[in-house]
């Protein structure tokens, strides 16, 4: 049974309610919550992502202004520092 699961960002009611069925979590929280959260992911090994928001043109403004940013640059900082 899917529970309500929390990590830094991760929110899943809406998934428990509907079953889990599609696209239903969400990440949470400030733009620097969310980007570290998917940076949490990257370190997993993720490499692709598929973001999408309940408002999807004014979320897709917000990831394009302070969450796929901060996201990049941190991952440029990591490859700097292993240089």
């Amino acid at each position: 049974m899917l529970g309500d699961h929390h990590n830094r960002a991760l929110w899943m009611p809406t998934a428990t309610a509907l079953g889990a069925y599609g696209d239903t979590t969400a990440l949470v929280g400030t733009p620097e919550t969310v980007a570290q959260a998917l940076l949490d992911y990257v370190d997993l090994g993720v490499t692709t992502f598929l973001n999408r928001g309940y408002d999807p043109l004014y979320d897709t403004v917000d990831y394009g202004r302070w969450i796929i940013p901060a996201v990049r640059e941190e991952i440029r900082r990591r490859k700097a520092r292993v240089a």
